[in-house]
């Protein structure tokens, strides 16, 4: 799949990994492929520490943006891939429900969709989104685990709120 993905979407540059540049097909197959990650990483019932970074497509649409982002000039531990994996899964998902339902999302940018600060903003349009996020345990009151940076951005944009 990840051939098929590279000559169908990759070959066309960064811009074409946006999700509100996918077509159904891949908009759909990234879907599932977020939903096992985050499901297999984050729980309602029970707070885990994240153990997988995820499918090698969601890494592939994840460096290209890096590559976009920081002209292939960066070094990410395996966490710090890791939370932009989460964001860029939170980011399918969140396309795949605006065009479902119409939730009047705006659409990331290159330069902005691997960013926290843009998923907090929703607080303020759409605050159940950040509180479906608490109740999976992407947020969690505690300092452990390898989610503690993504955590504490999304506290402190709560509290500033």
């Amino acid at each position: 799949m990840l051939s098929e993905f590279y000559n169908e979407v990759l070959t066309y540059g960064p811009v074409a990994v946006l999700p509100q540049n996918l077509n159904d097909k891949w908009i759909q197959q990234l879907q599932k492929m977020a939903d096992d990650f985050l499901d297999s990483n984050f729980n309602l019932h029970a707070c885990k520490d994240a153990r997988e970074i995820g499918d090698p497509v969601l890494a592939a649409c994840v460096y290209e943006i890096l590559r976009y982002q920081y002209s292939d000039k960066y070094d990410l531990t395996p966490k710090e891939m890791a939370e932009k994996i989460v964001i860029y899964a939170l980011s399918i998902t969140m396309e795949s429900v605006n065009r479902r339902a119409g939730f009047g999302l705006e659409p990331p940018s290159l330069d902005n969709i691997l960013s926290m600060e843009r998923i907090l903003s929703y607080k303020r349009t759409k605050p159940e989104f950040v509180e479906l996020l608490k109740d999976a345990c992407i947020i969690r009151e505690s300092d452990k685990g390898w989610f503690q940076n993504i955590k504490e951005k999304l506290i402190s944009g709560i509290k500033g709120s």
